[in-house]
């Protein structure tokens, strides 16, 4: 009787174990798809604030040409 409770005993520490440590791989996996998605927002929010400001940019040298073209047109 006692070596059954030893082996009952054995037999449910292993299956906590393993039920642990399965909880454990899938919280790890949803932290690795969590990380991922996280970054390629980030990416996806740094490309467009940098076209944004690529934009500007380009809007500003624009509107000092028109001032430039507009200067060269007022003296003819």
């Amino acid at each position: 009787m006692i070596n059954y409770k030893k082996i009952i005993n054995n037999l449910t520490n292993l299956f906590q174990l393993s039920l642990l440590t399965t909880k454990d791989i899938k919280q790890e996996i949803k932290n690795l798809i969590q990380f991922k998605k996280e970054k390629t927002m980030n990416e996806l929010n740094n490309s467009h604030s940098r076209d944004l400001e690529e934009l500007k940019n380009k809007i500003n040298s624009l509107k000092l040409e028109i001032q430039k073209l507009k200067k060269l047109v007022g003296k003819r």
